[in-house]
């Protein structure tokens, strides 16, 4: 039943969707969901917990599989990997999760503004490890990294076909990318061509 109700909330919205409708999917009399829900807003609130509860265990198990030596870019690498897989593993409640936030009840939506903190604190320690342990530059900002990066997971059930290439290959080229760049490695970085085009004016 939370299956199905992830599905039609984040398929509809949350004002659309209606128990009637969870219990007609289910097979159930209408009367009867309300034996497990007081209410629809009860209902999405498991709905989300369930969801982000899934998502950060399933990142906790790839982080908690790592050696004890593995160092920051490892960790980096494991919650890539993990929230990715996490996000297609559990999609009905993944697409619920990312896309109902403005339409959900007052006391739903504080609740689950915490839950995003926590999920976003997890990743600030993430981003802290690497700076502590020079993978990240000083200057750069950890907030605006953590957007960069959670944008490219969280798109990841749009774009991600298997038969292209595993999560851990997309992973690893992320990762390339992200502290290494794009450019070929004989082109100028962007810094040094605004200090050369300084010095020729």
């Amino acid at each position: 039943m939370l299956r199905l109700a992830a599905r039609s909330f984040a398929t509809q919205g949350y004002t659309a969707t209606t128990m009637r409708s969870i219990a007609d999917q289910a097979g159930i009399e209408a009367a009867s969901i309300y034996y497990h829900f007081a209410s629809k807003e009860e209902l999405v609130d498991v709905v989300m917990e369930h969801g982000a509860d899934s998502i950060v265990q399933h990142i906790n198990e790839h982080m908690d599989a790592l050696p004890p030596t593995a160092n920051a870019e490892d960790r980096f690498k494991a919650a890539l990997v993990g929230q990715m897989s996490a996000l297609i593993k559990f999609g009905d409640y993944a697409l619920a999760h990312n896309r109902l936030l403005t339409q959900l009840p007052d006391k739903v939506r504080e609740r689950q503004v915490k839950r995003r903190e926590r999920h976003q604190r997890m990743w600030t320690t993430v981003f802290d490890d690497l700076r502590a342990e020079g993978y990240l530059r000083e200057d750069i900002d950890i907030a605006l990294s953590r957007v960069f990066v959670l944008g490219f997971i969280n798109s990841v059930q749009t774009w991600f076909d298997p038969k292209k290439g595993s999560l851990e290959k997309i992973a690893d080229q992320f990762i390339t990318m992200f502290f290494e760049g794009a450019a070929p490695a004989a082109k100028p970085r962007r810094g040094g061509r605004k200090k050369e085009l300084a010095a020729s004016s």
